[in-house]
């Protein structure tokens, strides 16, 4: 029994949920009717017939790591009459539901353990798959039941039954009297009933019953309701409410016409506080507004500091009689996890009463009034609605939508707060580019037709693009090919959008755009002392700041540059000794608000430049640094930097958009890479969880051809410039892996590593995957080659810094790199694998393919006997060496021996000088001591050529 008061507001939340998810769920409706319309338990070909009628239930019969659907093909193609008769069964609603279930796991297992052909690890056919089945072929009576969801609806409602995590009948059963509690409720509502039949079309099933609407609730309950409900305990009282600093309204006004009080700093974070509602946090107001999160925290500490001498009000303090200076400007509260930032604050009654008597109309609201360009995508919002939209002049983005990659700012929030009046942006609509436009207000505001978090932002229309037709390019985050939402055209991709997006589709330039108000760039030298700080230390996109004055209150030397440094400005990052290498690009994101300056590393150079390279070139005599080296901010001319880019591009050339790189899919590999899709989606499944999976085999099953396969169909192209290969040996080091002195003429010269190199370049490109490929890993040893890198290649630890042993600077391996690496089992010479090395790895076996589809229809393609006849006897061979107790599966031998040919090629020769110079070797290897086994494989091979 449920308690149903519990269950009073679940219904109501569900009715606001329904309708901007119902897009992302009517599926489970539409593969009900779709299989009730193809199913035939006496169709000629049950496995067909099987694999059309589930054509639509997508993650419902395949996800993670199960595949019970395709397990099911595979049972109907090895025996269709059994695997007809277990559906029969089933399907009998004159026997008792338990048994029918037992059964059917029973003859599962049966089936599999017959006809396994080496990959067949698990039949996949649980309570949850057996569930599907029942509620595709009965919708009026069954459930889908998921243990983690049901289980969440039993806790929430209080329900007396409590699955437990076993598979058993039992957990199923009871799940299905659960469920029929919460069904009979929502029969009740009319409200629901009317939402489900108003969303209903053809392609649906009709649901009398209310089975999968009560699913439906389910999966709300468990994955949304809960959620909100955590959020909502989370949210704390403002505080503190017994300290006032005993300001009245005409106090505050007083002191906000003191210029040494409130100076233009101080109004600028009153302003922009009060634009944005009275309310937030340091990170909301810089994202907003721009300016570096301390610039909020760090003026709000000295203005109050400021109040506090000048009145004498009040101060309130901590157990340590430490001053607590916020709560005079504001009173607080954590923010909840939705919130950017640690503490909200908002402005006292009687301050924001004062700031809306004062004038406020000549400090700057954003920090940079440039226009910004943006990409809005409305891929998933209905025709119906983009209709009206565009009517309206207004696009709309739901305020929940996550950040891309490694950003903390989600796309949500950059469009309710990031986006300001005068803005820019293009439109699509998954790939297709639609229209240009300039937004016209300052604040989202709540989209009537769609509502439950759902914004819209009014703009004016500029132009509509020429070509609707798919977009094809390059993909960068804001592109159409890119699945996202709400991004910013950073101004070092500027150039790039007009080349690809700005020109061809609205026929403008970004100057025209923008109206060409660019001022004079200036660039920059800046030395980093690595014993206090270091380029290294800082991610791409990582912003940082370099205070005007040193630690003991002096000001920096040539400190007029500091005050000249502006936005947009280029930096070339160097480290001093013992380093003495420029590093490192970066540029400058806010200028000097008295305190600092703030930059950004923009490129980490793979291979910096040495200082020695700079120092001898006359065209640098001049160049301010080299006259006079004691300072850390030092300027270039024009010339000087242009120069030294020269020489930096020589060494770390940028990798160039290429729009004619070829796109590689997962059909792509499973067309070369003689695998079945479920064996790949389980290595892909393992190397994006791990970070780092190491594929083992027998010789020849093709493993350094599926590791490349592998990189591509994941990049979705095969680019070769993100893949770097190296093959372990017994005298590999960390030296020629990480870091180490190499010669040098007469003297020795500190030389980076390729593995050290390849992270440097793919740090460069945070929202590109890249792949590191090392065939022979367990030749190697581990220890000795990662040396103290062998931490950081860990998953929890990626992105991590640990300071190297030869240069004694911080080094990190990127989120974005995956490690492959390949071993032989076959390779008797090899110890036992370093467990340091298991324990960061995942193992995948890669096994002979004859068996797959594709090494099915290569063979079928020659059409020729003794070429069957040979992979018959490859089959039986290596089913003996399989049981084999002195070699086992590792032992096999591969498909890639027989791969490569043409129909011409597959020549008796070519097949002999396999069978000759490539398998009798290695068998003889294996058989050393067993020489009537040998002659007998032998005499077997050797037969399939006799005439």
């Amino acid at each position: 029994m449920i308690d149903f008061k519990k269950l009073n507001p679940i219904l109501e939340g569900y009715k606001t949920y329904f309708p901007s998810h119902w897009d992302d769920e009517k599926y489970k409706w539409e593969a009900i009717k779709h299989f009730q319309e193809h199913w035939d338990i006496d169709a000629e070909n049950f496995g067909e017939m099987f694999k059309q009628a589930t054509e639509k239930t997508f993650n419902l019969l395949a996800s993670g790591y199960a595949y019970p659907r395709g397990m099911i093909t595979n049972f109907a193609k090895a025996d269709d009459g059994a695997t007809r008769e277990m559906f029969r069964n089933l399907f009998d609603e004159s026997q008792d539901l338990a048994a029918r279930v037992y059964a059917f796991q029973t003859v599962a297992e049966e089936l599999r353990s017959k006809y396994d052909d080496g990959t067949w690890r698990n039949h996949y056919q649980n309570t949850n798959a057996i569930s599907t089945y029942l509620w595709l072929r009965y919708p009026d009576k069954y459930y889908i039941y998921k243990y983690e969801l049901f289980r969440a609806v039993a806790k929430e409602l209080s329900s007396d039954y409590m699955p437990k995590k076993n598979g058993s009948v039992e957990n199923l059963i009871g799940g299905f009297q659960l469920y029929d509690e919460i069904c009979n409720a929502i029969k009740t509502d009319s409200d629901i009933k009317t939402l489900i039949n108003d969303a209903l079309v053809p392609s649906c099933y009709d649901d009398p019953e209310m089975k999968t609407v009560t699913i439906d609730v389910g999966f709300y309950l468990a994955r949304y309701y809960l959620s909100e409900q955590d959020a909502t305990k989370e949210t704390e009282e403002w505080f503190p409410k017994d300290y006032s600093p005993e300001l009245s309204v005409d106090d505050w006004i007083e002191l906000l016409n003191d210029s040494s009080i409130f100076t233009i700093n101080s109004l600028q974070i009153m302003k922009r506080l009060k634009d944005y509602g009275g309310a937030a946090t340091c990170k909301q107001l810089s994202v907003k507004y721009g300016e570096n999160p301390n610039f909020y925290n760090g003026g709000s500490w000295s203005l109050a500091q400021r109040i506090a001498k000048k009145t004498g009000c009040p101060v309130m303090t901590k157990d340590t009689n430490d001053s607590k200076w916020w709560p005079i400007l504001y009173i607080g509260r954590k923010a909840d996890k939705s919130s950017e930032g640690a503490y909200i604050w908002k402005l006292r009654e009687e301050l924001a009463e004062a700031l809306n008597k004062v004038d406020l109309s000549e400090i700057d609201l954003y920090v940079d009034n440039t226009p910004s360009i943006w990409k809005i995508s409305q891929g998933s919002i209905s025709e119906k609605n983009r209709i009206i939209f565009e009517g309206r002049n207004v696009v709309v983005v739901h305020s929940t939508t996550k950040a891309k990659a490694t950003s903390k700012v989600s796309q949500g929030e950059s469009f309710m707060e990031g986006i300001k009046e005068g803005d820019y942006f293009y439109l699509c609509y998954g790939n297709s580019i639609r229209l240009l436009g300039q937004f016209v207000t300052d604040k989202a505001v709540l989209n009537p037709e769609m509502e439950d978090g759902w914004y819209e932002r009014e703009y004016r229309l500029i132009r509509t693009s020429k070509d609707t037709s798919a977009y094809k390019g390059i993909q960068k985050w804001w592109t159409p090919n890119d699945n996202s939402t709400c991004i910013k055209v950073e101004t070092e991709d500027k150039e790039l959008f007009e080349e690809t997006i700005l020109n061809p589709y609205f026929d403008m330039t970004v100057s025209a755009l923008l109206g060409d108000e660019n001022q004079e760039q200036n660039y920059w030298w800046l030395t980093a002392n690595p014993k206090i700080w270091s380029f290294s230390d800082i991610k791409i996109g990582e912003e940082q700041n370099y205070t005007l004055y040193n630690e003991n209150g002096n000001k920096r030397r040539v400190f007029q540059n500091f005050l000249d440094a502006k936005v947009g400005d280029v930096v070339i990052g160097y480290e001093a000794n013992p380093v003495k290498k420029v590093v490192a690009i970066a540029r400058i994101t806010q200028a000097n608000d008295g305190k600092a300056i703030y930059f950004e590393k923009v490129e980490g150079l793979a291979t910096p430049i040495e200082y020695l390279a700079l120092k001898g070139c006359p065209e640098l005599k001049k160049m301010e640094f080299f006259v006079q080296p004691n300072g850390s901010l030092f300027k270039l001319t024009k010339g000087e930097y242009d120069f030294i880019m020269d020489i930096i591009r020589e060494e770390n050339p940028l990798k160039k958009p290429d729009t004619a790189k070829q796109k590689y899919t997962k059909e792509d590999f499973l067309s070369k890479v003689y695998m079945t899709e479920e064996r790949y989606d389980v290595l892909e499944t393992l190397l994006r969880n791990k970070m780092n999976v190491i594929l083992q085999g027998a010789p020849g099953v093709g493993k350094t051809f599926t590791a490349k396969k592998l990189a591509y169909a994941m990049m979705g192209e095969a680019d070769d410039s993100r893949i770097e290969m190296v093959q372990f040996h017994q005298n590999y080091s960390y030296e020629d892996f990480i870091m180490g002195y190499r010669p040098d003429g007469a003297d020795f010269k500190l030389t980076d590593g390729i593995f050290y190199r390849f992270c440097q370049t793919a740090a460069n490109y945070p929202d590109k995957e890249f792949f590191f490929i090392i065939d022979e890993i367990n030749r190697g040893n581990m220890s000795k080659i990662f040396g103290e890198c062998l931490m950081l290649i860990e998953k929890d630890y990626r992105g991590t810094k640990a300071t190297l042993a030869y240069s004694g600077m911080p080094f990190s391996v990127p989120e974005n790199l995956y490690i492959i690496g390949m071993m032989n089992t076959a390779d008797r010479s090899l110890a036992m694998i370093d467990y340091a090395l298991r324990r960061r790895f995942s193992f995948f076996e890669v096994e002979p393919g004859f068996n797959s589809e594709g090494f099915t229809n290569y063979q079928n393609a020659f059409g020729n006997e003794t070429f069957n006849a040979l992979i018959e006897q490859i089959k039986l061979l290596n089913k003996e060496i399989t049981e084999d107790k002195s070699l086992g599966r590792g032992f096999q031998i591969g498909h890639s021996y027989f791969c490569g040919r043409e129909e011409l090629g597959c020549t008796d020769e070519w097949m002999r000088s396999v069978v000759e110079f490539d398998i009798l070797p290695m068998l003889s290897e294996y058989w050393f001591d067993e020489p009537t086994k040998l002659q007998r494989w032998e005499r077997n091979l050797r037969g399939v050529f006799d005439d």
